[in-house]
């Protein structure tokens, strides 16, 4: 595992052991602290979901430009050779 995915995973189980600790502390019920979590795991979801789709739309924007200009340039490169 590299050295910023152990970081990453590190700070996330520290934040969820500090959260249980809290809800410890102060007797928060089982139902809040599920609420909770779920919703916290639904909006990180999302967040991926958007971040991944963005991700997708650049790569095939960047694929669609290089094979725009590619073929254009192409096409001279060919007439060049002639």
């Amino acid at each position: 595992m590299r050295k910023k995915t152990r970081s990453v995973v590190s700070g996330l189980l520290i934040a969820v052991a500090s959260l249980i600790a809290l809800a410890y502390a102060y007797e928060e019920a089982r139902v809040n602290m599920l609420r909770f979590f779920v919703g916290t795991m639904v909006m990180i979801l999302i967040v991926l979901v958007f971040a991944a789709a963005a991700v997708a739309v650049v790569t095939l924007l960047r694929k669609l430009g290089r094979k725009l200009r590619g073929g254009a340039d192409d096409d001279l490169d060919d007439s060049r050779h002639e």
